[in-house]
């Protein structure tokens, strides 16, 4: 049923000179699910997420969330309710080709970076949102009650973490871990992963898959990008497949044998 589309994009044409580009792209994602954007070419996929980060004219596209019809100054307005993480978000900010993220450093006044590496998990989870306490005129951060919402965040995910643990102390996987309960902190209606795991090795990567079940299961609606198909069976209950800036159609996975997926992408 429509009701059921958390996400939807109507008419994305997205032209540059002799570059790639989309053409009258189209999506609807079913809400409280994990529904992958399998693709081959970094450009169309990163027009797609500059689009829903509200970094590209809308032009003649439509956007609705939630079924309500979004205009391009709602969606700027939305940042943290459609939550980005990728491969540079909290490994490799200074790497990221859209500029999203940067390490952020004293005095910069632009940084973008989701992550203070010299700050604690706690500190970087609710920076710009701490709890405060107030005694007569002072006012200062309730590290306690910072320290215990982030300990029971911390619960969520199969690592012995600490609230005072430094970022820069902890493994991709962990800073990966940690930005998704930061997003997760945030209650967001939609969360972008693009390629998130590109940086760990396989038992990493499946432990980052079945957090993303446990968040899906907390209401979460998830849009994973991604080029490599066993991915899209090891996560997903969906996959659309973006090729020569189209979609090429959307597919229940469980329905899908991994060779027909395979020739939708690679296929003429």
């Amino acid at each position: 049923m429509a009701k059921n589309n958390i996400l939807k994009i109507k008419n994305l044409n997205l032209k540059e000179e002799e570059q790639e580009s989309l053409d009258s792209f189209q999506l609807k994602v079913k809400r409280d699910t994990i529904h992958s954007i399998l693709f081959r070419k970094e450009e169309n996929k990163n027009k797609l997420i500059k689009f829903l980060r509200a970094k590209s004219d809308f032009q003649k596209a439509q956007l609705f969330i939630k079924e309500e019809k979004i205009s391009q100054k709602q969606l700027k307005e939305l940042d943290k309710k459609i939550y980005l993480i990728n491969q540079y978000s909290a490994v490799n900010p200074e790497k990221d080709p859209l500029g999203i993220f940067k390490f952020n450093k004293k005095d910069d006044k632009e940084n973008k970076s989701t992550i203070f590496p010299e700050m604690t998990i706690a500190e970087n989870i609710f920076f710009g949102r701490e709890p405060i306490k107030s005694f007569l005129f002072f006012k200062s951060i309730d590290k306690q009650k910072m320290n215990k919402k982030t300990a029971s965040l911390l619960s969520l995910v199969e690592r012995k973490l600490d609230p005072n643990q430094k970022m820069v102390e902890l493994n991709p996987l962990e800073k990966q871990l940690v930005e998704m309960l930061k997003a997760f902190s945030y209650n967001p209606d939609i969360l972008l992963i693009d390629q998130a795991v590109l940086e760990l090795t396989e038992d990493q990567q499946q432990v980052f898959f079945n957090f993303m079940q446990k968040l899906r299961e907390k209401g979460i609606t998830i849009v994973y990008f991604t080029k490599e198909i066993e991915e899209v069976f090891a996560t997903s209950d969906f996959v659309t497949v973006l090729k020569d800036g189209k979609n090429k159609g959307s597919y229940q996975v469980s329905e899908l044998e991994y060779n027909e997926l395979a020739l939708l992408l690679m296929g003429r």
